[in-house]
């Protein structure tokens, strides 16, 4: 009843000329109260006493202004109220023709001012209710007030419009934007009123309203400029639901408008419409342009997409890792982009910086797929440790990942490591026959005859792919450590590695510190690393944790006829010893590198020497061998922090700890300090009996999850205590 009230009560209110409506007989003058139309020509406000001359005109076609009009007016008080009501003080309008009336029983207030008064009020509490967004409250007052309902007060028809909208009365709102289209003359007030009805209405009941378009003196169409808002909102859907397309058309006309703006906008929306429906050649372009336009998040995230896509993610990660904070879907982008090169076929050899600041990502979020692909990363480069310990992070996030799992197995198999590869196929030999098959012939048989049969060469998970290529063959036998892992299909042998030759079997590409966490049973990887070995020195009451030194394989690329054979195998065989844990025995082999060897070559030896003396904790001769060849600025400052942090904790040990922290100093100016120069810096103020200093930086690291601080906070409570109770 309601809904059917509303727009009856909207056609009646706008009276066509020579209708019968409100006038009188015309023999007669209508009786008409111009107190208003009086007040307002004594204030010189023109525009509300032209908008009062044509609402009176309309109500009494046969009426016309007063000749004494701006005459002296002879009700002051009256007067009085109408400048209150123009100042809109309706209470104070109420409480005088209260006081009047009071005053002067016998004085009625003209109904011309009472209409008005009960109009503003109205209009007053609908503007109220439908910024509230109480829709039914709305309908309410427009149906008691259907004075309001004219287009004299177009906000008010756009509100009402909306409640029908609002309240799943979609007929009911197309009447009330039709009513303004057939009745009001106000061309910014139609163009907005197809504005407002844009976000409503289906197009279907949109393309009705722009029936009612009218052209200009030049005969321009008053609606050109929404056609284009339709374009964008029917793109916009489409971009968001792949399912719903675009005639080419639209998608012209929106390169013509991404072109003409200075926005974002535009382009945006149809480098995502594009990218949705698999044209990310065409999709990169305008992410490109709003991205130079200040596009923001958005736009990046399509930008490193569509670069993704169109394999071009080495090109992406720069631009993923800048973004990557500014949202969660740009997060996503930014782990999605490396994982693809990680599980690539072959593995790309990629430059230390992409996995330096990768692996902390994967660290913080506890993502297992960064986790795994990491794992396969270092399994397809030959660094078969350092991939056990990946796979074992993962499963240590997720202990159900099965992928996570077999990663690890074949780690396992690869590592000859019978004992636990054999407890992991037990604990999911009833889940994964592939983890079976590395163990039971009869089982990789089966597995090999359904993979022939049903052979799969696309993926669409990076993941699945990197983990399909690895199913071993009946007849496999594991490829000496370090040997990078060929390309495998159901019926691929891994490559031999060449035995009359000085191939070197170090990873070809720099890799990320091995993961340790709680429970892990991952050992430090036996690769040409940089690492200080896991140790525990004594330091009353719970000693400092050593720390892991950030690991960067070096890239030998060296070869027989590169570096003249005798060097290259030596830097190979120097490797093989530290990748064996026998650092000793490798420093022969790479002074001979150094000493024969060239340019890359020797840079590599001098590196690694400096490693093998850095795991033997002689931080001297580390320092002297890392002199012994040019290095490059990266490897060169990596090595100046490693051997300071090194050197702190030898000062430490040593009792030494205002030599250790001015260590630390300098190792802050080459490196950000992590927790565990932070948690020894702290000690070295303990030992010192700096108890201040200490317990800033033990409740930092406490704040930040760090348990190890919690001890050093017990321990400077109990050392206080102490110092009071002897006093």
């Amino acid at each position: 009843m309601l809904a059917g009230a509303i727009v009856p009560a909207i056609a009646q209110q706008v009276q066509l000329p020579g209708g019968s409506g409100n006038s009188t007989n015309s023999g007669s003058r209508p009786k008409v109260d111009e107190t208003a139309l009086r007040y307002f020509a004594s204030q010189g406000d023109t525009r509300r006493l032209e908008a009062e001359i044509a609402r009176l005109r309309a109500l009494y076609p046969e009426w016309s202004p007063p000749a004494d009009l701006f005459g002296p007016q002879t009700d002051t008080e009256l007067e009085r109220m109408w400048k209150l009501y123009a100042d809109g003080k309706y209470s104070d309008v109420r409480s005088a023709i209260a006081a009047r009336q009071a005053a002067d029983p016998q004085w009625d207030p003209p109904a011309d001012l009472l209409a008005r008064l009960n109009e503003a009020e109205g209009r007053q509490r609908l503007i109220n209710a439908s910024d509230a967004q109480q829709w039914n409250t709305v309908l309410r007052i427009a149906t008691e007030a259907p004075g309001l309902l004219t287009c004299a007060n177009v906000d008010i028809l756009w509100r009402v419009a909306e409640a029908f909208a609002k309240t799943d009365q979609t007929p009911r709102a197309l009447d009330a934007y039709t009513y303004v289209l057939t009745n009001c003359n106000d061309t910014s007030e139609r163009v907005a009123t197809v504005q407002k009805a844009i976000p409503l209405l289906t197009d279907d009941e949109i393309q009705n309203l722009l029936k009612l378009e009218r052209k200009d003196a030049q005969g321009k169409p008053e609606f050109a400029v929404l056609r284009d808002d339709l374009i964008r909102r029917r793109m916009g859907k489409a971009a968001e639901n792949p399912e719903f397309t675009v005639p080419e058309a639209d998608i012209t006309r929106m390169e013509e408008l991404s072109k003409q703006s200075t926005t974002a906008g535009d382009p945006l929306v149809l480098g995502w419409y594009l990218f949705r429906h698999d044209d990310a050649k065409r999709a990169l372009e305008w992410f490109k342009l709003a991205l130079d336009r200040k596009g923001g998040p958005k736009a990046a995230e399509g930008y490193v997409l569509a670069l993704n896509s169109l394999g071009r993610a080495l090109e992406a990660e720069p631009i993923a890792y800048e973004w990557r904070d500014s949202a969660p879907e740009n997060n996503k982008a930014y782990l999605d982009v490396v994982i693809s090169l990680l599980t690539a076929d072959p593995p790309p050899v990629l430059d230390e910086i992409v996995l330096t600041r990768f692996s902390p990502v994967v660290m913080r979020d506890k993502y297992v797929p960064g986790a795994q692909a990491l794992g396969w990363y270092a399994y397809n480069t030959g660094q078969i440790v350092t991939a056990r310990s990946w796979f074992e992070t993962a499963l240590n996030w997720d202990p159900n990942d099965e992928p996570s799992a077999y990663g690890l197995a074949l780690a396992y198999w690869r590592l000859k490591d019978g004992a636990r590869l054999n407890a992991l196929v037990r604990a999911w030999g009833t889940r994964s026959e592939r983890i079976v098959a590395l163990v039971d012939p009869a089982v990789r048989a089966r597995l090999e005859a359904r993979n022939a049969q049903s052979q799969i060469t696309t993926y669409t998970d990076p993941l699945i792919a990197a983990a399909a290529r690895l199913t071993p063959t009946p007849t496999l036998q594991p490829p000496p450590l370090g040997a990078p892992s060929a390309t495998l299909g159901s019926n691929t042998q891994f490559q031999p590695v060449p035995g009359s030759t000085v191939t070197a079997y170090a990873p070809t590409s720099q890799f990320q510190p091995v993961p340790q966490f709680e429970g892990s049973s991952a050992q430090p990887a036996a690769q040409p690393v940089s690492y200080t070995e896991q140790t525990t020195y004594t330091a009353p009451p719970t000693p400092p944790r050593r720390r892991s030194v950030t690991r960067s394989v070096a890239r030998t690329g060296s070869s027989v006829s590169e570096s003249g054979g005798s060097a290259g195998a030596a830097l190979a065989r120097a490797w093989k010893l530290m990748e064996l844990n026998r650092p000793i025995e490798a420093i022969p082999e790479f002074d001979y590198a150094i000493k024969y060897g060239q340019g890359r070559t020797a840079e590599d030896a001098a590196y690694g020497k400096s490693l093998a003396y850095m795991r033997k904790g002689m931080t001297n001769a580390a320092q002297a061998a890392a002199l012994q060849a040019p290095q490059n600025p990266r490897r060169s400052l990596q090595l100046s922090a490693d051997l300071l942090a090194q050197r702190a904790y030898e000062f430490y040990r040593d009792g030494r700890y205002v030599e250790a922290i001015i260590s630390l100093d300098e190792h802050a100016r080459l490196a950000p300090e992590q927790q565990d120069m932070m948690l020894l810096r702290a000690w070295c103020y303990y030992q010192l009996h700096d108890y201040q200093s200490a317990k800033r930086i033990f409740r930092a690291l406490a704040a930040q999850g760090n348990v190890k601080a919690n001890e050093g906070i017990n321990a400077i409570a109990a050392s206080t205590r102490q110092l009071r109770d002897a006093y």
